[in-house]
């Protein structure tokens, strides 16, 4: 007893909550896009509860595992899978596909942030992913409508749409979560709305304006606008410059983007 409770509390010290119901992972494999053409990446597969259903729908898996108690046995319940490739390491320094994949994982909590950054600014991004992860972090990469956008949500939109599609219960994982776990679905835009080669100076621009903390939106913007330029996106854009910059949607970001980009070229 005393060793179940202490793996326990290293699972939830590590963020790691494995799915209990495999109907649960059943249904939330099926209600994705995920076919039998498909290149998978999972990350973190834990007991392989996703991954055994993963591997039904998928022509290939590619299941990433950094816990080595969990790999061996990974690696020995899926030895006689011919489509699942089962690999140690981090994901963080996993080289991404050089072909179409796409990302269906529960992820550990706590490294949530880095996961997504990892694959949304890489130049091997995916073409999907589905990824459970707590409620406020989806927020956080969202945005509108769900939150207030946010640096991480406005760094993303223009190479991806961004929702939370479904909400799990604490008790759907073992050990629960002392948070509430949402699925949050990120898609690759066909045509972005920044063009790929901006994308540095676009996320500068964000980090650069939406980042001073917390300050109206005409002081954030005074260093790369005249008064009378943010006078006039206020009114085309229907924003308050007294406002904080959280207060703006994603589409009035990206207008005073495009009049930024527009003014130095």
């Amino acid at each position: 007893m005393y060793g179940e409770d202490t793996r326990a509390r290293t699972r939830r010290d590590l963020s790691q909550h494995f799915l209990r119901s495999r109907s649960l992972a059943a249904r939330l494999v099926a209600q994705s896009s995920i076919s039998n053409n498909d290149l998978v990446v999972e990350i973190g597969p834990g007991r392989g509860i996703l991954t055994r259903e993963l591997a039904r729908r998928c022509s290939k898996l590619i299941a990433v595992e950094k816990d080595r108690n969990l790999l061996r046995g990974l690696i020995s319940g899926f030895e006689r899978q011919p489509n699942v490739k089962v690999v140690g390491g981090d994901f963080l320094q996993f080289p991404l596909p050089d072909v179409e994949y796409k990302v269906f994982s529960n992820i550990p909590f706590s490294r949530t942030a880095a996961i997504v950054r990892r694959f949304v600014e890489d130049p091997r991004p995916p073409l999907e992913a589905h990824l459970i992860v707590q409620k406020e972090a989806a927020e956080r990469f969202a945005g509108r409508p769900y939150a207030s956008e946010t640096q991480a949500s406005l760094r993303i939109k223009p190479w991806w749409h961004v929702e939370i599609i479904d909400r799990l219960r604490r008790d759907d994982f073992d050990p629960a979560p002392s948070v509430d776990p949402v699925v949050l679905w990120l898609a690759r835009r066909q045509m972005p709305l920044v063009p790929d080669h901006e994308s540095r100076i676009y996320r500068e621009f964000i980090s650069e304006s939406f980042g001073r903390g917390g300050r109206s939106v005409s002081k954030c913007l005074n260093r790369v606008l005249t008064r009378r330029q943010l006078r006039r996106l206020a009114r085309d854009l229907k924003f308050d410059t007294s406002g904080t910059p959280s207060s703006l949607h994603f589409d009035q970001w990206l207008g005073i983007y495009r009049f930024f980009s527009t003014a130095i070229t």
